[in-house]
This record gives structure tokens, sequence and C-alpha cells, in this order.
């Protein structure tokens, strides 16, 4: 896709792993891409682009413990912020079954962690079976003054936790300023 560029040479937004908590966290990938660069038509992703709007996004794994996936998307202002975030919500989340990854469920919205930044937080939790284990993926939207911060928990339960990814976006968040 040449609207998706390898993040070398670009200014990616999102935390570099040696800055994210909890950590020791290693980066999977990086990469940058125009925003709307899938199609979209919405108001919100058109005046994105008439910007000239570029989203950030970074994978990092733990080693032993989950994989973590952090999204920025600037948007024209905090009212299109507000507005994508139903959007992305709206998308399809699937979770890809592999042989490690099996009995994946449905995603339920849940209570969001108390996060200092932002001023709209929403949550939902995925179940699924990780190597014949309880696992679940983490999922937050979160409004940052013009930008959308997503950001994605996933492994075993007892290794993922709602104030991890809490302490992970606030560090994301004020990363922004």
């Amino acid at each position: 896709m040449l609207a998706r560029l390898k993040s070398i040479g670009s200014r990616n937004a999102c935390l570099p792993a040696g800055q994210v908590p909890g950590g020791p966290w290693t980066a999977r990938g990086a990469w940058t891409y125009r925003t709307g660069a899938s199609g979209s038509t919405s108001d919100v992703i058109t005046r994105a682009r008439g910007m000239r709007s570029v989203t950030s996004a970074r994978a990092y794994q733990g080693v032993g413990r989950a994989d973590l996936f952090i999204q920025v998307i600037p948007f024209a202002s905090p009212a299109d912020a507000r507005a994508a975030v139903t959007q992305l919500r709206a998308l399809p989340r699937r979770m890809r079954q592999t042989k490690s990854v099996t009995d994946v469920g449905e995603p339920r919205d849940v209570a969001p962690p108390e996060i200092a930044g932002p001023t709209l937080v929403e949550a939902a939790e995925l179940p699924f079976v990780l190597d014949g284990q309880h696992a679940r993926s983490l999922n937050l939207w979160c409004v940052a003054g013009s930008r959308v911060v997503v950001a994605g928990l996933g492994g075993r339960a007892e290794m993922v936790r709602w104030p991890d990814l809490a302490q992970i976006v606030e560090a994301q968040v004020a990363a922004l300023d």
C-alpha cells in the first residue's frame, strides 16, 4: 500500500519502546500513513485529509508478557476527534485465529479506567484463548485535544491489566504535548 510508509525517516508520534511504562518493551514495527488512506469518506476523515493528517502506529512486545499496539490519529478539531472515536469503535474488530489463538469471543464494552489527560475515554475487552489459556485484549480509545489515541494490550489474562494500559496511555498522551 503506497499510503503506508515505514517510519524510518518519518516522525512517529507513538512512544519509543524505551519510554513505554512497565517495560522492558521491544518495538515490533512502526508505521506512518495518511489518515483516511483506507478510503473512508466520512466528514471527519475528509477534514483530516484536508489538513494532511498523518496517523502514527507502533507495535511492541513485552517478553513473555503481552503485545501492545498504539495509534495516534490527528484530526482537524477536538469535535472531530470525539466523532472519530465513534467511527473507529464501529470498525470491525477481528482477531485472526491461528494455532496459538483460538476461541475468539465477542468484544464487550467495559467501564474505562481513570486516565489523566484525555477528555473522552472508551474501553472494550475481547476474550480469546492463547495456547490453551484464557487471554484477553484490552482496548482504549481516547481523545487528547484534536488527536485520538487508540491502544490495545493483549495476552494471557493474568498478565494484561487495565491499570497497566492506563499508565501507558497516560504516558502517550503526555508525550503529545
